[in-house]
């Protein structure tokens, strides 16, 4: 091998470290998609349930968007619901009205696009 071929080498290695030490970084970190550390979810029971409905939800990328749609159905009085990143969908719970529309707009207004399944 001759110098220019090693010189060649060396440069494309450190370039391939160089790109690959904030993925990394990334993957180790508790940070999650957009941006916030890691979260748990706290989950709400109602204490007479009447029924529940599913709902469609697209542009959740992580837990903590699937935290933030949790806490806002969550505060509405008379609702809770379970919502699920893998099936990107929630079943909310209700004690008397459903809600339905109210809560498609919530999440509209958040950024996210709800419909019921």
């Amino acid at each position: 091998m001759n110098t220019a071929n090693i010189i060649t080498i060396i440069v494309i290695i450190f370039l391939i470290l160089l790109i690959s030490f904030p993925l990394i970084n990334r993957i180790k970190s508790k940070e999650t998609c957009c941006g916030t550390e890691k979260v748990k979810v706290k989950h709400k029971k109602l204490k007479n349930t009447a029924g529940n409905y599913r709902l469609r939800i697209d542009g959740m990328h992580c837990k903590n968007c699937e935290k933030r749609i949790t806490e806002a159905i969550n505060n509405i009085e008379g609702l809770a619901c379970k919502v699920s990143l893998e099936k990107k969908e929630a079943v909310v719970s209700y004690e008397e009205e459903p809600m339905k529309e109210a809560v498609i707009k919530l999440l509209g207004d958040m950024d996210f696009l709800a419909t019921e399944i």
